[in-house]
């Protein structure tokens, strides 16, 4: 009789664990490789985003989206001030030379059914964000690379707010750049 209050109890908690906690996921897509070294660029500049879509979500997302992930790159940089290649992150400057720009373009987002996601769960209502980023040396104008980076939330605690697949998207970038722009990874 006691084994079966236990595994209630067990059961009980798991259950808890999963409507709590944020099942989201990042990830990101290389399209276009680096076509020059990266340590050759000691700035980035971080544009304003636009959107493919004109609904108002997806609009109201590209226009705050380039200061969200600036604000995330200078917390990255000052929790890990020895894993960045870049001397500067901007939002603008009027110096070319060794600048890369980073522009980037809403092409889904969808916030999906927070009911869904709350009563259903595992993919159910999910919501999803992914921007398409160009990065552009800025002396000469030319495409240096080019990546899709995706988040989403498929559960979350009550439902879990759509802007988690944005956050997610955040940090698909900021995983990107740890990876491809780290002094360990810079190519």
């Amino acid at each position: 009789m006691n084994a079966i209050k236990t595994a209630r109890v067990v059961l009980l908690w798991f259950i808890v664990g999963l409507s709590i906690s944020a099942c989201g996921s990042s990830r990101y897509t290389i399209l276009e490789p680096a076509s020059e070294p990266l340590e050759s660029f000691s700035v980035l500049e971080i544009h304003e985003f636009t959107s493919n879509l004109n609904d108002e979500d997806s609009v109201n997302l590209a226009n705050r989206f380039a200061s969200q992930l600036y604000t995330a790159v200078l917390e990255n940089r000052e929790e890990n001030p020895s894993d960045t290649v870049f001397d500067d992150v901007v939002r603008g400057t009027d110096q070319t030379d060794g600048v890369l720009v980073l522009e980037g373009v809403v092409v889904s987002f969808e916030k999906g059914s927070r009911a869904k996601r709350y009563w259903i769960g595992f993919g159910a209502g999910k919501a999803y964000c992914t921007i398409q980023a160009t990065f552009t040396n800025k002396a000469t104008g030319e495409t240096v690379m080019k990546s899709n980076f995706d988040g989403e939330l498929g559960m979350g605690f009550f439902g879990g707010s759509a802007e988690q697949a944005v956050d997610e998207t955040v940090e698909a970038f900021i995983d990107y750049f740890s990876d491809y722009f780290g002094r360990d990874g810079a190519t």
